[in-house]
């Protein structure tokens, strides 16, 4: 029995790792449209899609789910209070949300407006403490100042502190504390002080110079026990309150985890021995996504869950203190990837696909192969090429003649080079082997049949986006997000793709897949059908992505919507975020719109068309710079 007679929709899942990526968010309905969940109700995205096109919302969209920050926001604390009920710990749990990671102010406020959890802020910069500042305006919260500070944002700290937040300015160096003292003497308010170190233990990832001797931020053991000094000599330890240090983000093993926090928990103590009282220990990000959904030391995989997460953080301050009598600090993490990467999807169109055409052996014409020695052997290849695609009949004979495949792919192609195939013999040759691939595909049972398929039958499904816009880390990293069709998900993907965005660039497609349980350069897909959209969603965008998209071939920031599920199995739209226009875009690289529309009203006006034809032109040049700079 052929793969295709066995799919159905418990196949897709397992076949695009749905169980083991989505973290229950999303599934596959019986249509085979993917849904989006939260609690008890479901969203078909398929159906959605649909819907926001009817309402003037084009492809591609970014989708925000709120609702999963919450619920994500929901199994951190309870992770968090299971390990605490554990480890009889006595301090408490904030989660403290890294604003770098997703700035987006619908972001920012979900974590705001909530009053289930008690939420911190971390911000890295000036601009961050304005956005900050901004937001947060009914209630007080939490606000933690990282990164190197000049006076301007130390002053502006305290301005927070005024404004009534429990701003923590954390030192990254020495010299930061004088800052602090002279802002000090002009507010008069006292301020909650931190201080980063640098820990020795390394993390392996993308991100390991963020741990280490190499570490760009972050004191070493002198510089700490120098500000320990200057805090001293100025009376000011009671100013101290916060240990901070940072592993990195994105740690999938929790091995390495587990060596950081046992190193900084023992800093904490020794620093407490030198006279710091301090009563809260920020152990940064590290907590990693599985993006391949494959549990494992990959870079962008996890060897560990939530709860194995906050119980090797627990337990390690916890049997520190109680060791050195210490009391129990409340513990902060800086888990923004965790806490944002699942709620945004973006949902895109395929609007082409370059592939080989088919062609039935049978059908061969206009073969007129010379009578030559040489030509005959060639013709003899592409007879026994033909022949082998309508042997196939078994998983046996399928991966037995995938290898005569191979050499007769070779042969024709020397064949070619050495002048013995004709341009029109290795395109005919070329449909054939399209067809048989596409047999041997019947077969190809994602468990019994690992050969994988020649590259060049791999097909170029080009996408309705840009790489480099919405999904820059898989430029910049190399990353893996899950990606999967939308819908025919109940039929089986005879397709192999790799996907391409509009961008004239090599590197605008994406290399690598999460396909059957492992990695592979090629994304399995349906045949496009006339006249239907075939839809794409790219799952877990919802970390760093936004923010560092770039303009490469001005391409701009696409809609953006957020939707709110409800009990009753309807939604609601809100915060539609139209894309940046052309108009808007060409504005960014500070070219003015308003005389390029007097140029072209001049141009236009020495033309010799007549009035109605320039009026259409004009037309089309003012329609153009209101519109996206997408396909539509």
């Amino acid at each position: 029995m052929s793969a295709s007679e066995v799919w159905n929709i418990k196949s897709a899942a397992s076949h695009y790792r749905l169980p083991y990526w989505a973290n229950g968010f999303f599934g596959i309905n019986a249509l085979g449209h993917v849904t989006a969940r939260v609690n008890a109700s479901q969203l078909d995205l398929y159906t959605l899609s649909e819907h926001l096109r009817r309402q003037g919302i084009s492809l591609p969209v970014l989708v925000r789910f709120p609702q999963i920050l919450q619920q994500t926001l929901n199994n951190l604390y309870a992770a968090f209070e299971r390990a605490r009920c554990c480890c009889e710990y006595a301090g408490d749990y904030v989660a403290a949300y890294p604003v770098k990671v997703n700035q987006q102010a619908s972001v920012m406020r979900q974590f705001y407006y909530q009053t289930r959890w008690p939420v911190a802020f971390e911000v890295g910069s000036k601009a961050e403490l304005m956005a900050c500042l901004g937001v947060l305006q009914q209630r007080d919260r939490v606000i933690i100042c990282h990164g190197y500070k000049d006076q301007a944002y130390i002053r502006l700290a305290f301005t927070g502190i005024l404004l009534g937040h429990a701003v923590v300015i954390v030192l990254e160096s020495p010299a930061e504390l004088r800052c602090v003292l002279e802002c000090h003497a002009r507010f008069g308010v006292r301020p909650a002080l931190g201080m980063r170190v640098r820990l020795s233990s390394v993390a392996k990832g993308n991100w390991q110079n963020t741990g280490g001797e190499h570490s760009k931020f972050g004191l070493t053991a002198n510089q700490a026990l120098q500000l320990v000094t200057d805090l001293q000599d100025n009376g000011v330890t009671a100013w101290m309150d916060m240990l901070h240090f940072h592993m990195g983000s994105q740690i999938p093993s929790l091995q390495q985890l587990r060596a950081g926090f046992r190193e900084g928990a023992r800093t904490f103590a020794e620093l407490h021995a030198l006279g710091l009282e301090l009563t809260k220990l920020n152990v940064g990000g590290g907590l990693a996504i599985d993006y391949q959904g494959s549990r494992s030391n990959s870079y962008f995989s996890m060897n560990y869950s939530i709860d194995d997460y906050a119980q090797a953080i627990v337990s390690s301050i916890n049997s520190v203190c109680r060791e050195q009598g210490i009391s129990a600090p409340t513990i902060f993490t800086e888990s923004g990837r965790a806490m944002t990467a699942h709620h945004a999807v973006l949902i895109t169109n395929v609007v082409n696909a370059q592939t080989q055409p088919e062609y039935t052996p049978e059908y061969a014409p206009g073969n007129t192969v010379p009578r030559s020695n040489k030509r005959q052997v060639a013709k003899q290849r592409l007879k026994t090429l033909a022949d082998l695609a309508r042997r196939i009949e078994s998983h046996t004979q399928a991966a037995r003649q995938s290898i005569e495949l191979k050499q007769l792919v070779r042969e024709i192609n020397d064949g070619f080079a050495d002048g013995e195939i004709s341009l029109a013999d290795k395109a005919r040759a070329e449909a054939t082997l399209r067809t048989l691939h596409t047999q041997l595909l019947k077969f190809k049972g994602h468990h019994q049949y690992r050969n994988e398929p020649e590259a060049k039958f791999v097909a170029k499904y080009i996408c309705n986006f840009s790489l480099f816009q919405s999904t820059p880390d898989v430029w910049g990293l190399r990353q893996i997000f899950p990606v999967l069709p939308l819908h025919r998900l109940d039929e089986f993907p005879c397709r192999k793709a790799r996907l391409h965005d509009l961008t004239c660039d090599s590197d605008g497609r994406i290399d690598s897949y999460i396909e059957a349980g492992c990695v592979k350069p090629y994304l399995s897909l349906h045949e496009l059908r006339r006249g239907q959209d075939y839809l794409l969603g790219f799952f877990l965008v919802g970390a760093y992505q936004e923010i560092l998209g770039d303009l490469h071939n001005l391409f701009g920031q696409p809609y953006a919507v957020n939707v709110e599920l409800q009990t009753d199995g309807n939604y609601r739209l809100s915060e539609v975020q139209p894309g940046d226009t052309i108009e808007a875009i060409l504005s960014y690289l500070h070219l003015d719109t308003a005389e390029m529309r007097q140029t072209w009203s001049r141009r236009l006006a020495r033309v010799s068309a007549p009035t109605n034809i320039k009026q259409f032109a004009l037309q089309q040049l003012e329609a153009s710079l209101r519109a996206n700079s997408y396909l539509t």
